[in-house]
């Protein structure tokens, strides 16, 4: 019983932490300056239906390879790849200037 519950309260504790939900805490119900204010001019605006608009912001990381200490003894070296890390970010801004819907997303390349 101990074990269910203290599973319970880890995948509680994740999804609280979640960058998803503290996006839609910061900026749903705020005004388009907060987003602006935060993220500065979005790379994208689409129009949408009822005189909404999307913004969208990219952000991309540049991780480049390092090598992977195991030990001094190695003849051979690892080097994990390198690789793009790609965060997305989208608000919907209804007619009045409020975020109605924000999402997060990340990838990697």
């Amino acid at each position: 019983m101990i074990k269910y519950f203290m599973s319970l309260l880890v995948i509680l504790l994740f999804s609280f932490c979640s960058i998803q939900q503290k996006v839609e805490r910061q900026f749903e119900g705020e005004g388009r300056e907060a987003v602006l204010k935060a993220f500065g001019e979005p790379q994208k605006i689409v129009d949408l239906e009822g005189g909404k608009q999307l913004f969208v912001y990219v952000k991309e990381t540049h991780v480049r390879a390092t090598e992977i200490s195991t030990g001094d003894f190695t003849l051979d070296k690892r080097v994990s790849p390198s690789f793009v890390k790609e965060e997305t970010y989208r608000f919907v801004i209804d007619q009045q200037g409020i975020v109605t819907d924000a999402q997060y997303e990340k990838r990697t390349k």
